[in-house]
């Protein structure tokens, strides 16, 4: 296991691009509109949610689950493949990831009952079929299992947690002065060899004076600004403000901290975990906050008397002021301002965190989402009835208009008529149409042309 984000295999083989992942949906998409998909991995994320829950999970292992899920089927297509018994190996290996084991059978007991919910009959009851398909996630993973959540990077930001807990064993302002010290140690040193030097007489083979004028250039150049060896004031600000000790930031507000949580819960229905290191996550989550706070109340950055901040704000400016540093910023645009990132990827993660709220709410309005009598009246007969023509509409078409309603019961339905499909173009890929180089499953996935794909496992029916 790494400890750093950077070294990790998080960070080196699963942050991918755009282009990669709509190449790994081409599949997908000859079956469904890209809206259509987009929801389907709505749905998907709503039943990890609701399994893991049934379950007694936290929310760490639940988001682990719907990470692994969203980088199985960068490999692999959702027609060639059982999602339902995908999603339920998931949540298996998150649990066993993340120290919490559940026990199989108890996986597919409650997944069950989950997608009976839904009116789901696509899921096998057998343990040993969920036993099977933790393998094929397991190779299809790469046995990388390490996932790092932006929720730790939020606190940090946020300065609820401590980056480098016990790493640092002196405060900020000790380690400042042991440093000057040092250097006035080191250009006392400097200057007491230059005054030896320029009295001793040249001698013969020796370097002239213009070498000498030469070498002072030089190192004159390695000084500071302010006449230190090696560190200019710039650079002493970063390593000090760069700690991750929490100290010399703005106070902020708990509000502010409870939406950024609440919106990083719902990134776990996009793309963003494949594309973005966490800590942009976590940025884009508090930018996010900031904006909704902001509209909502006239200082989104007001100090409360029950903020869990490690260290206060007039803290913050005594240290500071000790330190000759600027005090903490006093906004949210200078407090955002001040980490070094990239604005261009980071309004791109924001823009895509922004873009899933319409979407959800026309696939799950928010009054299902928080009323299940609701929902399941929704998806009762007696309302089906009221709708004879949309589902016969539904089946009879690839590709439906933007307008038309989608929700989880015309998911659940589009799940089973793309798995169909795509079987009948395997089968008979001459009368659907198709080239060849288009009906073949794309590298590493768990379908296969020339032996097909059981429907209930989600897996080949031989494998080489």
């Amino acid at each position: 296991m790494s400890s750093s984000f950077w070294s990790s295999s998080h960070c080196r083989y699963w942050l991918t691009t755009r282009p990669a992942i709509l190449a790994a949906r081409q599949t997908d998409l000859r079956y469904s509109t890209p809206k259509q998909l987009y929801c389907l991995y709505i749905f998907f994320a709503q039943l990890i949610q609701k399994l893991g829950k049934r379950l007694l999970l936290r929310q760490i292992p639940i988001a682990t689950a719907c990470v692994f899920f969203r980088r199985f089927y960068l490999k692999n297509s959702i027609c060639e493949t059982n999602p339902y018994l995908v999603l339920a190996a998931c949540v298996f290996v998150a649990a066993k990831v993340e120290e919490t084991p559940v026990h199989i059978k108890s996986v597919v007991s409650e997944a069950k009952v989950v997608f009976n919910e839904h009116n789901i009959k696509f899921f096998p009851a057998e343990p040993n079929r969920l036993g099977e398909m933790e393998f094929y996630l397991l190779e299809d993973l790469a046995f990388h299992l390490v996932i790092f959540h932006p929720y730790r990077a939020l606190l940090h930001i946020t300065g609820r947690e401590p980056a480098d807990s016990g790493k640092f064993p002196l405060s900020r302002v000790d380690e400042d002065l042991a440093i000057r010290r040092k250097e006035a140690e080191a250009k006392k040193k400097r200057d007491d060899e230059a005054r030896r030097a320029s009295h001793l007489p040249p001698r013969p083979g020796s370097v002239s004076v213009a070498q000498q004028s030469a070498a002072a250039t030089v190192a004159a150049k390695d000084l500071g600004e302010d006449g230190t060896l090696g560190e200019s004031e710039p650079e002493r600000i970063r390593r000090l403000m760069g700690r991750g000790s929490g100290e010399g930031i703005m106070e902020i507000d708990e509000g502010v901290l409870q939406i950024s949580w609440f919106i990083l819960n719902d990134t776990y229905r996009t793309d963003v975990h494949l594309l973005y290191p966490p800590y942009v996550i976590a940025l884009s989550a508090v930018y996010i906050a900031f904006c909704l706070t902001s509209m909502n109340n006239n200082s989104a950055s007001r100090t409360r008397t029950s903020s869990s901040q490690l260290h206060t704000l007039a803290n913050s400016m005594s240290t500071n002021e000790a330190l000759s540093l600027p005090p903490p910023p006093a906004s949210a645009a200078e407090f955002l301002a001040g980490f070094q990132v990239n604005l261009p990827i980071l309004f791109a993660c924001v823009q895509d965190i922004v873009c899933l709220y319409p979407v959800w709410e026309t696939f799950e309005p928010t009054s299902m989402r928080h009323n299940p009598a609701a929902a399941a009246a929704h998806a009762s007969p007696a309302h089906a009835q009221t709708h004879p023509n949309g589902q016969q509409q539904q089946q009879g078409k690839t590709s439906k208009d933007n307008t038309e309603k989608f929700g989880p019961e015309e998911a659940a339905a589009l799940v089973r008529r793309m798995i169909e499909e795509r079987m009948v173009d395997m089968g008979h890929p001459n009368n659907a149409g198709k080239s060849d180089k288009r009906s073949n499953p794309p590298t590493g996935s768990l379908g296969n042309t020339s032996h097909g794909v059981d429907p209930l496992t989600g897996r080949k029916r031989a494998r080489r």
